[in-house]
């Protein structure tokens, strides 16, 4: 950071701007590990969220797997789009509804979710190994306590958490 980071934004917080850009810089990692990781059983990220769900939770519309997962419909047909061309997923009519379809996972499917599930849990072990299950509890908190904050400041037209919200009082 520059020595005249306050100079330049008086209203900013250099431990706050160092935090942001550690937490994306980590989070850059993690999903360049995890696409590297997926790659060789040909399933996105994105991709095994949606087996793991379908696997756990059982066939169900497009629409809630968009819910779950917080994306757009168009991001969870090219997911679907792309799990069904390897196998993985079926679509299949809605048992009540005509005009719905259902996603399910198939046999393929179920054998790549317990691999994908092996292979990230094995690599995320791995990767925070050498901190304490205390120490990760605490970090835990604090992501959550980081979550609220942000979902706070964005229910305010000026992206500003509430005082309460951001520990200022």
């Amino acid at each position: 950071m520059p020595d005249d980071f306050y100079d330049q934004t008086p209203e900013g917080r250099l431990l706050a701007t160092e935090a942001v850009m550690n937490t994306i810089r980590t989070a850059d990692l993690l999903f360049d590990q995890i696409g590297r990781l997926l790659r060789p059983l040909n399933v996105s990220a994105a991709g095994g969220l949606v087996l793991g769900l379908l696997r756990d939770r059982g066939a169900m519309p497009p629409s809630e797997l968009g819910e779950r997962l917080i994306v757009t419909r168009a991001t969870v047909t090219g997911v679907v789009d792309s799990l069904e061309r390897r196998g993985f997923v079926r679509r299949i009519p809605h048992p009540s509804d005509r005009r719905r379809l259902l996603v399910e996972i198939t046999p393929a499917g179920l054998d790549v979710v317990q691999q994908v599930r092996s292979t990230i849990h094995r690599a995320e072990k791995a990767w925070l190994g050498a901190i304490s299950d205390a120490e990760l509890r605490t970090y835990i908190e604090l992501l959550h306590r980081i979550q609220d904050s942000l979902a706070e400041a964005g229910a305010h037209p000026d992206g500003e958490p509430s005082p309460r919200a951001s520990g200022r009082s």
